[in-house]
């Protein structure tokens, strides 16, 4: 799954050179956002809500929300803290939070509603991880086109590479927000052109100064 004040422009007209959206990010110290997944591997792609916040280097919150807009679980983890572990909570019967549990990232019950760890989630996974994909030539930028909102670059991928922790990819596309100059949408697509995962990024807020509080349950 950041917020910007720079001095360096982003050309969005000209997105090839993700080592702009790269120094976009480097500026970030922390964010905020509404963050909608799907993944195909998880109920069928069905959509999940979450508040996310993030700081930097690896402090996230996410709080899943229901269909009314009410926090259904959250789950918090802190790089190098808590022995490692996240500390999650979900709603109970009677509508409050309760249950505290530790959870290594990779437990299954950690990964009851994502293929992936709490550890890749954020913006940061998608720009990095992308910036290595084209260093190292195993995904490269075939096109960009104008979007609402932005600029969309769609990448091909290399035959077996698990591009963004996601196997079986071939293609992505990516839309570059005008605003920010980050990743707002993220698809991804196997061979036969079936989406395998979509991430959206809206209300994002950069440098907002998140506390230790925000990172605590």
């Amino acid at each position: 799954m950041h917020s910007v004040l720079l001095a360096v422009a982003l050309t969005v007209a000209a997105p090839a050179s993700w080592e702009d959206v790269v120094a976009r990010y480097a500026a970030v110290r922390d964010y905020t956002c509404l963050y909608v997944k799907e993944e195909q591997a998880i109920d069928h792609g069905a959509p999940q809500t979450i508040r996310l916040s993030f700081r930097k280097p690896f402090d996230v919150r996410m709080e899943w929300l229901d269909d009314h807009g009410a926090v259904d679980q959250v789950a918090v983890y802190r790089q190098g803290m808590n022995d490692g572990k996240l500390i999650a909570r979900r709603r109970g019967l009677l509508g409050s939070m309760v249950g505290t549990l530790h959870l290594d990232p990779r437990d299954r019950r950690a990964l009851q509603d994502s293929r992936h760890p709490i550890t890749e989630v954020g913006l940061g996974r998608i720009v990095e991880g992308v910036m290595r994909a084209l260093r190292d030539g195993t995904a490269s930028i075939q096109g960009a086109a104008d979007v609402a909102g932005g600029k969309q670059l769609d990448l091909t991928v290399a035959p077996g590479t698990a591009l963004l922790d996601v196997t079986g990819v071939q293609r992505i596309t990516i839309v570059v927000g005008t605003r920010l100059g980050l990743p707002v949408s993220v698809e991804l697509f196997d061979r036969s052109g079936a989406r395998l995962e979509r991430h959206r990024f809206s209300d994002l807020r950069l440098n907002v100064g998140l506390s230790d509080a925000v990172f605590t349950l």
